[in-house]
């Protein structure tokens, strides 16, 4: 399954990091730099994963038993920034 996500197209944190990224004076911070890239992958990665498929799964607890959602198959999850 093949998803695409364009956040430029709607309100998000991302913007705020993606702003950050192009801004001329914030470039130059490479930790904040490279903190900004993480923080966009992450996002994405969760956004990605409300379209995922899931299965049911029993999970056993200190309280007893607990449905919960699983992974139908593990995804493999690639984002691309790219200058345009």
């Amino acid at each position: 399954m093949k998803t695409n996500v364009i956040f430029a197209n709607k309100n998000s944190i991302v913007n705020q990091f993606l702003h950050e990224l192009r801004d001329l004076h914030i470039q130059k911070d490479r930790n904040k730099f490279r903190n900004n890239i993480s923080r966009i992958g992450e996002i994405i990665a969760y956004e990605i994963s409300k379209t995922l498929e899931y299965v049911p799964h029993l999970t056993t607890t200190p309280m007893g038993i607990a449905e919960t959602s699983i992974l139908k198959e593990q995804p493999v999850i690639a984002t691309v920034l790219r200058a345009g």
